[in-house]
Parts: C-alpha cells; sequence; structure tokens
C-alpha cells in the first residue's frame, strides 16, 4: 500500500504547524520544570492545561462522543496517555541536558526509525509498508543528522 496524499492540505498544514512546535513544547516544559522543580509535576501541569484544551475543543465542536465506540478500541490503543506523558517526561530531561535542537533532533530521528518499523511490520493496528530503499534512506539520512548534531557538541 502506497501513502496518499491528504484530500485537504488542513491536516497536512496542522501536522507541519505541530512539528514547528514541537522544539517550543520542549522549552516551556522545561521552563515550567526550572520552576516547579519537578519534571513530573510540569508534565502534570502540562497534560492537565491539554486536557482542558481538548475538552474545549471536543465541546465547541458540537460532536457527540461515541464513547461506547471508544470501549470496543483494543487494550493496547488506551496507552496513548502513558506514552505521551513519558515523551513528555523525557524531552523535558533530554531539553534541560541537551537543549532543544540536539533533544528535537534525537526525538525526530527516533519517531523516524520507530513509524518506519512499525509501517514495515503493519503494527498497532497500521496498514503494512514495506521497507523499501527510499525508506532505508530516509532513515540513514535522519541517523546522519543526529550523529552531526552529537559531533557538533565537541
Amino acid at each position: 500500500m502506497t501513502a496518499r496524499p491528504p484530500s485537504s492540505l488542513l491536516p497536512l498544514l496542522l501536522l507541519v504547524l505541530g512539528g514547528a512546535l514541537l522544539p517550543a513544547q520542549f522549552a516551556t516544559n522545561s521552563a515550567l520544570a526550572g520552576q516547579t522543580g519537578s519534571v513530573v509535576l510540569a508534565s502534570a501541569i502540562s497534560y492537565s492545561v491539554g486536557a482542558i484544551f481538548l475538552v474545549l475543543l471536543l465541546t465547541l465542536s458540537r460532536q457527540k462522543p461515541d464513547w461506547a465506540a471508544s470501549r470496543r478500541a483494543p487494550w493496547w490503543a488506551w496507552l496513548g496517555g502513558v506514552i505521551g506523558s513519558a515523551y513528555v517526561v523525557g524531552s523535558v530531561i533530554l531539553t534541560q541536558q541537551l537543549g532543544a535542537a540536539l533533544a528535537t533532533t534525537l526525538v525526530i530521528a527516533s519517531q523516524l526509525i520507530t513509524a518506519t518499523l512499525l509501517d514495515h511490520f503493519g503494527a498497532l493496528g497500521l496498514p503494512r509498508r514495506p521497507m523499501n530503499p527510499l525508506r532505508a534512506a530516509a532513515v540513514g539520512l535522519a541517523l546522519a543528522a543526529l550523529a552531526l548534531r552529537f559531533w557538533g557538541l565537541k
């Protein structure tokens, strides 16, 4: 199965904006951790504010949530919040220790590698998209970027 372009540019633009905001999220959560003296508290505050924002969006969208459908999801589909929480905690620690640029490069490289593996194996309900030379090159370039960032520390 090949990737298809989105039917609308809005989802693509939102993803690009989300990616652009990633280093800002790292920096704001790191600043909050510095003020509170706790990475976990800063992460909890970040997730709480995010949850309130999402409830507001759900309310404004006037969508009627299908809670019964959510209960039918596989057990592992409920782990997104746990994974996200670990991600926020890890990003704060990485940003404090490595800086925003290196932390972001490390996260992006690991995201690309993991996403490529999930696609290749069709894991977690994704359609299978086997590894090919172009995908392998993309992973190689991400690793090269990461190596350049680490090399730049010296």
